[in-house]
């Protein structure tokens, strides 16, 4: 079963002490957008799934947080169910939902949907209580899916090569012909890594987090929590080619990236119907 809850998603943007003390209370208090909808949800203590009016409120920046409130009819309160990092951005993939997991809460869960290459991206669905009624298995639909850094880093290591008897070695396995310097000795294999891409699931508990390799495409700066990120777009599949926009703080680096260079490092999945 998907494990719940987003203390380790915080991670990526900002310490839990501050998203406790300061960022949460801002977004209840000076969220201009808000979102709503009446849904079956099991969001309070010893009470049966019901009916309930859930609103959901954050604000314009692209990197932000969004909170979820339920509406407890019978004690006349509104109370916060969640709250999670939300990027704003559109970035759209065409995919077959194959699976829903579900929260205890009935309204979060984690989408895992197919692309028409039959590649499967798994992302934690950030406004899944306004569509939730809608989805059905087997349905194609257009998703905007991003992703958040846990851990990033510059691959320093761009290739690697085998020499002597291990090249003759690989040569003979692959079919080829070896070359030879002018000395007589066979010439290195050389495999570069900079165009490499690697997208593998860390663990099934938790199927949007990733762990990752990819050059970068496209890098800008933007600020958000009081700090810079880097905004890099990152391929996850090939041939065909997905790319998604990769948010990252800026000080996991101890320079900053260029377009090029290959990254690696653990992502946190998350999307939105369109």
């Amino acid at each position: 079963m998907t494990e719940q809850g987003h203390g380790n998603h915080w991670e990526c943007v900002e310490e839990m002490e501050n998203v406790l003390q300061m960022v949460l209370p801002s977004i209840v208090q000076e969220g201009t957008t808000v979102e709503t909808a009446e849904v079956i949800a099991n969001c309070f203590e010893n009470e049966t799934p019901s009916t309930t009016k859930i609103f959901s409120i954050t604000d314009e920046s692209e990197i932000t947080a969004k909170i979820l409130i339920a509406t407890n009819q019978e004690k006349q309160t509104n109370e916060v169910i969640s709250g999670y990092p939300f990027i704003q951005s559109k970035n759209s993939i065409k995919l077959k939902i194959i699976e829903i997991n579900e929260w205890e809460n009935l309204i979060e869960a984690v989408i895992t949907g197919e692309t028409e290459d039959e590649q499967t991206i798994s992302f934690f669905d950030t406004k899944y209580f306004l569509h939730k009624e809608s989805y059905k298995i087997g349905e194609i639909y257009d998703f905007s899916v991003f992703a958040l850094g846990y851990d990033i880093e510059i691959l320093k290591e761009n290739s690697f090569s085998f020499k002597g008897q291990d090249a003759i070695d690989w040569i003979a396995k692959s079919g080829q012909e070896p070359t030879y310097d002018e000395q007589g000795n066979v010439e290195p294999v050389v495999f570069y890594l900079n165009e490499l891409v690697a997208f593998l699931p860390t663990n099934d508990n938790y199927p949007d987090d990733v762990e990752f390799q990819s050059p970068i495409n496209s890098i800008d700066t933007i600020k958000a929590f009081d700090k810079d990120f880097y905004k890099v777009r990152i391929t996850i599949f090939r041939d065909p080619d997905i790319e998604i926009d990769l948010y990252a703080k800026a000080d996991f680096f101890d320079e900053m990236p260029k377009i090029n260079d290959s990254i690696r490092g653990i992502i946190w999945l998350q999307g939105h119907k369109e």
